[in-house]
């Protein structure tokens, strides 16, 4: 697993309907790339926070926290069942969360000077699956969305996707093979049914756990140099 050293010393908060870290950008003067950062189950704001010292000055970088209070400590998207992972016992926090998701950027766009066409999200694990969904259903709003140690069941809201406009969604998928959380077959379903509704995911297995390798970083930041001015 590949240790993230967490700078806090140019930290910021903006009022939104998520709670939220932002690092912006060093340039003022031209609207800036962005990149939100949506957590795990259980986990904070905090934790892929730290991903932004792996992007350029001039990028803005945004994470934002669940709502959903997790018994053991932490955040969530979304309850879930452990002993049937497909299905969500209560689906409906997805949607609330991603009407958050969706207006945190639209504001963040309007008062961080965000260039619109270059917006990007990154998600781990139930985070990375919730970018998905985001992705999938609001494919306009977005440049690329980068899932790790994530998947998506599509049957429950396939009359949701923008299909209009999806396929030419940006999609960089890292999925571990020793997963126990998430395991490695979710993903290939992940990636066929991403393939049949016309996305052509950048699709790549790691010999890892739950976790993002250093193999996974470096794989995913060379996939944001090909796509934006990094």
């Amino acid at each position: 697993m590949y240790t993230f050293k967490l700078k806090m010393n140019n930290a910021t908060q903006l009022e939104l309907p998520l709670d939220n870290l932002i690092q912006k950008s060093e340039n003022n003067n031209t609207l800036s790339q962005s990149i939100f950062f949506l957590h795990g189950f259980g986990s904070n704001m905090h934790d892929l926070f730290a991903l932004s010292t792996y992007f350029p000055g001039d990028w803005t970088c945004i994470s934002l926290e669940a709502t959903v209070s997790i018994s053991f400590g932490g955040w969530a998207w979304a309850e879930l069942d452990f002993n049937n992972m497909l299905e969500l016992p209560k689906p409906e926090q997805i949607y609330k969360h991603r009407t958050k998701i969706i207006q945190s950027i639209k504001i963040s766009i309007q008062k961080l000077k965000l260039d619109s066409s270059q917006i990007y999200l990154v998600g781990f694990s139930q985070g990375a699956s919730m970018s998905l969904f985001c992705g999938l259903t609001r494919p306009e709003m977005f440049h690329g969305i980068a899932s790790l140690c994530g998947y998506i069941e599509l049957n429950d809201f396939s009359k949701e996707i923008n299909k209009d406009k999806v396929n030419e969604l940006n999609l960089f998928i890292g999925n571990g093979t020793e997963d126990n959380v998430v395991p490695i077959s979710l993903g290939r379903i992940t990636k066929t049914n991403l393939e049949r509704v016309g996305v052509q995911p950048i699709y790549q297995e790691y010999p890892a756990g739950h976790s993002i390798s250093n193999d996974c970083l470096q794989d995913m930041l060379k996939w944001f140099k090909g796509l934006s001015s990094f």
